[in-house]
């Protein structure tokens, strides 16, 4: 060996151990990202298992608040026959009430002029 061979295979050992380590540390680098990006992609899949069953919750509500917005029409539209109804029969009672009024008020008239004549025969 000469003295060049001597003086950079010392130096060239000590690269290729460098590099060797860092081959190390990259391959091991790299096997720890692709865990963190499988765990990222379950944890992905997670996260779109569970929107979809958000998603599908969503639809039940809105089906469900469409339901509850059809019975509230439903029952409004009964409610406001039945108070017709109510205001009907109320119309007929007060026009009954008015109807037996005016016969009292046509009573007491002639009960007025029989006591009247009454009272000029004594």
């Amino acid at each position: 060996m000469n003295n060049d061979e001597m003086s950079t295979t010392p130096t060239i050992e000590t690269l290729l151990s460098r590099l060797n380590e860092w081959g190390e540390r990259f391959t091991n680098e790299l096997k720890d990202l692709k865990a963190g990006q499988q765990e990222l992609g379950t944890g992905l899949g997670e996260v779109r298992t569970g929107l979809g069953e958000v998603r599908t919750g969503l639809s039940d509500l809105r089906n469900g608040q469409e339901e509850l917005r059809k019975g509230q029409e439903e029952l409004r539209n009964d409610l406001n026959a039945g108070l017709r109804r109510v205001e009907r029969k109320i119309e007929i009672l007060n026009d009954n009430i008015l109807t037996v009024n005016a016969d009292i008020r046509d009573l007491e008239v002639r009960l007025e002029k029989l006591e009247a004549e009454s009272l000029t025969k004594n």
